[in-house]
């Protein structure tokens, strides 16, 4: 069996996780729209994926429209931004394999689990922009550059206080 179908077996089975929660699926990305941000997970193959085998691993983000405009979300410019490895306790960088379907299936649900456990209330930690601005305002940042991050923490500081 190719690559692509394990990806979209285990995508199914993420994607289950995720509609129960309010999210929307396009491709290989999910958004759920909350308060006055956007919630991202991306699901992401690695350049090492093959034909016959494939290896992922989860991007998580927060996205403030206000902050963008008319600007689409997009997991890459997020306003908060982390890997789902970190978020567990093994606190580094995850990607999980699968070159079989006993292994799809098995990731499928290792990666839908690590996303209901961990990935879910670090997104619901940071539910709107007054969460993310007083996140920012310990130093913490992630995704982001300092610099970056405290012009986006002046922008979004007027912002919130203005309304």
């Amino acid at each position: 069996m190719p690559a692509k179908e394990y990806k979209r077996r285990i995508l199914e089975v993420v994607a289950e996780v995720l509609r129960a929660t309010g999210f929307r699926k396009n491709g290989s990305h999910f958004t759920r729209d909350i308060a006055d941000v956007v919630h991202l997970v991306t699901v992401q193959s690695s350049v090492g994926s093959t034909a016959d085998a494939v290896r992922m691993t989860v991007n998580l983000g927060v996205w403030v429209p206000a902050l963008e405009g008319d600007a689409k979300p997009d997991i890459w410019s997020a306003h908060w931004r982390e890997r789902l490895g970190f978020l567990m306790p093994e606190k580094r960088d995850v990607w999980w394999d699968a070159a079989s379907d006993d292994e799809a299936r098995v990731v499928a649900h290792r990666i839908a689990g690590a996303v209901r456990d961990f990935g879910l209330p670090a997104l619901s930690g940071l539910a709107n922009r007054r969460a993310l601005l007083d996140l920012w305002r310990t130093g913490s940042y992630p995704g982001l550059t300092e610099v970056f991050a405290e012009r986006l923490l002046k922008r979004l500081g007027t912002i919130v206080e203005a309304g």
